[in-house]
């Protein structure tokens, strides 16, 4: 390999990097000094590959923020790479068997980094909806039902990472906490499935179930949500039999992801 090369490897390298940090900080995101800290690199550096990044749309400053967070085109991204591994087209049968059995509104959640996303979302047909979930909302992983679904299969190093990466979040979160976010780990890994409530929306409950492939990945989780009044015990239960079901439906289609 040439100079050039070397040096254009390099480059290529470090911009990645630098991404991958924004990524693993989530919506909280990184300022420049923070970014300098977490990569290594020198000052002028970091200043070129953000701006970069910025220019291309793949990182953006909130106005009147010094924190560099992800761009819009990331959004895209996400959605193109859902498009091309069929994880939504897999799981749309499953949200809406969920959505009809249960009235209630389904969403697939996915992993990004420290956080939880939305991918796709069917509204149910009782009278009283919860959508405080929309396409491409992110969340830290643990506070919703998707996300404390997919952080309980994660090996207790990655939870750990998880959880101290958004220890200072969860506290926009209601009464989260650390300790209360790892017993309601305990809680879904014991049941195979996760409920929580409260925390994210006042007066809501929800219930997820992760998905997995063949060869033991977690894709992503499914969920559903309603008014705690409507969530009793049995309601909950209800809800994960259909999750579960409706998955079960899919896991072939799900093994080949």
């Amino acid at each position: 390999m040439s100079t050039t090369e070397a040096r254009g490897t390099q480059s290529i390298d470090r911009t990645i990097g630098v991404l991958k940090q924004i990524v693993a900080h989530g919506s909280r995101g990184l300022t420049v000094a923070e970014l300098v800290t977490t990569t290594e690199l020198e000052r002028p550096t970091v200043h070129r590959i953000v701006q970069a990044l910025e220019k291309q749309g793949l990182l953006k400053r909130p106005a009147g923020s010094k924190r560099y967070v992800l761009g819009d085109y990331c959004r895209q991204m996400a959605a193109a790479f859902a498009d091309r591994s069929d994880l939504r087209t897999v799981c749309e049968p499953v949200l809406r068997s969920v959505s009809e059995e249960t009235g209630n509104s389904a969403f697939l959640i996915a992993r990004l980094g420290y956080e939880s996303i939305c991918l796709a979302r069917v509204v149910g047909s009782y009278p009283v909806q919860v959508l405080t979930v929309n396409v491409g909302s992110r969340n830290p992983l643990g506070v919703g039902a998707g996300g404390l679904a997919i952080l309980s299969t994660l090996p207790a190093n990655e939870q750990n990472e998880c959880i101290r990466a958004n220890a200072k979040r969860l506290g926009s979160y209601g009464s989260l906490t650390e300790s209360t976010l790892r017993a309601l780990i305990r809680a879904t890994q014991r049941r195979g499935h996760s409920v929580i409530g409260h925390y994210s929306a006042p007066g809501v409950i929800a219930v997820g179930a992760a998905m997995r492939n063949a060869g033991g990945a977690t894709l992503g989780a499914i969920t559903t949500s309603s008014i705690d009044s409507r969530m009793t015990r049995d309601g909950q239960q209800a809800a994960a039999a259909s999750i579960l079901k409706s998955i079960a439906r899919v896991q072939s289609s799900l093994d080949m992801l």
